[in-house]
């Protein structure tokens, strides 16, 4: 035994400091592993075992909070219907009422509307009707009623009698109805004078659920009897699974296309609803066990830099290293002498001698290459000098226009004044880099200081129509972006035609996108090269480069759904699209 372990110790002592190093900190690691996996192991078979009662508690909180919710908007919808000024309102409503007075009841209701609707978080709109049907509305919707969901509330509503129902909007995952009947309580009456329609967003309210362990909660699934409201997750097994349940509340793991899912529900009293937990269960045990590998492999990485910080035999490997460092801290400063004075070290042919020794090479070669790049930086610097003597001062330019146009004034020619005060405008705005997204109402500027050149130059051979409302005018866009495009009608279409042309520039919004459409009147273009130039089997010749810059310009601001459409008109002429998106911002 005694030989052997000698002989072990001969082998050890022979090896190469890698190979030390290596045996060295593996012993210490195991021993220490070993430790740290049997604490581990017991620490998630615990955890393993509060899943189960976890994930039900998660989905009783969940339920609670839903259903609290839900019941804010009861409340909302009680107090609205029995408020006073709306009893008024719809009151009067019930007369033959037009004009402004019908506009003023109307403010006055959507005013009381809002009031309710801006402290709740999670209802979308409030639609209010009248006795003979007309719709009051606060709040918005990406997607209003439909006919027959609106009708259908409308029938639920007058079947309850002044109580809350609730109706889930089918085709619409998460929006929910609240109806209800609001009837006339002035001398205890109870006509009936009008229907309350509340949207609600479930998907918002259980999007905001406390979930601090996302994976017990899995995904949320809400039922009413076996027909499935909501679920939070798009999960494409769930539509062949049947929902049915035999207690109120249990769980199971049960196999759908083959996979084992832990599924956990619990029925209440809310309109006999019953939520569903579904949780993918070797998921959910996946990531567990990537968690443990992960925790054992940051522990291992920072317990080999623990126990080699500790070698003291390592100093060997350091202290070059370390003068090395020093070295290159120096040349940082600017000496390349340091070289030539490293340790003694760069003489020995292991790892350390061959980093001294290339260190040195790659520093007498960047010294020689600042040197032939100060030279040419000298040269570059002499170019750009002589350049710049070449150009001409735009201040100058601008100086000379407004010389020509006080001129101009002077004489009282009025048309070569506002040629030049356009002329000015048009190129101060296009030499100014310093702001590519403007607002529309800029951009209508340049392009009307545009038009007044064009209109002395083609004097009445093209009309000029604009539309663009008031609204799109304080919506941002790329700069230069109309004035070429009308450039490019001028010269395909004005300039070549001996008739009157007719332009028009108009602007509209289709949901989150703004169209800007140039049409004129002119030869159009050939259907073949056109659809050519769609498919991209040719490029336009001519200012069609200009249009390729400026769809790629709108493509780079925006991305690829956006960009330029050209058409031909049925009739004769091209019609222009711009498609951006609408920022105000």
């Amino acid at each position: 035994m005694k030989k052997i372990r000698v002989s072990i110790a001969n082998f050890y002592k022979s090896l190469k400091l890698n190979a030390k190093l290596f045996i060295t900190i593996t012993l210490i690691m195991l021993t220490t592993l070993a430790f740290v996996l049997g604490g581990l192991q017991y620490a998630f078979s615990f955890y393993d075992e509060q899943l189960y009662t976890k994930s039900s508690q998660v989905l009783m909180m969940s339920s609670n909070t839903i259903e609290k919710e839900l019941d804010r908007v009861e409340e909302v919808s009680y107090n609205i219907a029995v408020d006073p000024q709306i009893q008024r309102i719809l009151s009067e409503l019930q007369a033959d009422v037009t004009g402004y007075d019908f506009h003023r009841l109307q403010q006055e209701i959507e005013d009381e509307l809002a009031k309710y609707i801006g402290s709740e978080n999670y209802i979308q709109s409030i639609n209010l009707y009248d006795s003979v049907g007309r719709e009051f509305l606060s709040g918005s919707s990406s997607h209003p009623l439909k006919k027959e969901d609106k009708n259908l509330a409308f029938i639920q509503a007058d079947k309850y009698e002044g109580e809350n129902h609730w109706l889930e909007l089918v085709g619409y995952n998460g929006d929910l109805i609240s109806a209800r009947l609001i009837l006339s309580y002035e001398q205890l009456s109870f006509e009936k004078i009008g229907k309350l329609l509340i949207r609600v967003n479930l998907n918002k309210i259980v999007s905001d659920l406390p979930k601090p362990q996302g994976e017990i909660a899995g995904n949320i699934v809400i039922t009413q009897g076996n027909r499935m409201i909501f679920s939070e997750k798009e999960m494409d097994y769930l539509s062949e699974y049947t929902f049915l349940t035999k207690n109120m509340q249990g769980y199971s793991i049960e196999n759908i296309k083959g996979e084992r899912t832990f599924i956990n529900h619990i029925t209440t009293n809310f309109d006999g609803w019953t939520y569903w937990s579904i949780i993918p269960f070797d998921r959910m045990f996946a990531k567990i066990t990537a968690a443990k590998y992960t925790l054992l492999l940051v522990f291992m990485i920072m317990f080999v830099f623990l126990i080699t910080i500790g070698f003291t035999f390592l100093r060997k490997l350091t202290n070059p290293i370390l003068d090395l460092a020093t070295t290159m801290q120096e040349v940082q400063n600017g000496d390349f002498n340091v070289v030539h004075r490293l340790h003694p070290a760069i003489q020995n042919d292991d790892e350390i001698g061959i980093l001294y020794r290339n260190f040195k090479t790659m520093i007498q070669r960047i010294d020689e290459l600042i040197q032939e790049n100060f030279s040419k930086q000298l040269l570059i610097k002499e170019t750009e000098f002589r350049a710049l003597q070449a150009q001409i001062n735009p201040h100058f330019l601008y100086n000379t226009l407004e010389s020509i146009n006080w001129l101009a004034i002077t004489r009282k020619q009025e048309q070569i004044s506002k040629m030049v005060e356009s002329l000015g405008h048009l190129m101060r705005n296009s030499l100014n880099f310093k702001e590519d997204i403007i607002l529309f109402e800029e951009e209508l500027d340049i392009v009307n200081s545009y038009l007044t050149i064009q209109k002395y130059r083609f004097d009445d051979r093209f009309d000029m129509v604009m539309d663009i409302p008031d609204y799109v005018r304080k919506y941002r866009i790329p700069k230069l972006i109309i004035q070429p495009l009308l450039e490019n009608t001028f010269k395909h279409a004005v300039e070549p035609s001996i008739y009157t042309m007719n332009i028009k520039l108009s602007a509209f919004q289709e949901e989150d996108k703004l169209y800007i459409q140039i049409e004129d009147n002119g030869p159009g273009i050939d259907p073949l090269i056109l659809q050519k130039v769609k498919e991209g089997l040719v490029k336009p010749r001519g200012t069609g480069i200009g249009l390729n810059n400026i769809d790629d310009r709108i493509k780079l601001y925006a991305g690829e759904h956006y960009g330029l459409r050209i058409e031909n008109l049925s009739g004769n002429g091209t019609a222009i699209t711009v498609v951006l998106p609408v920022r105000t911002g």
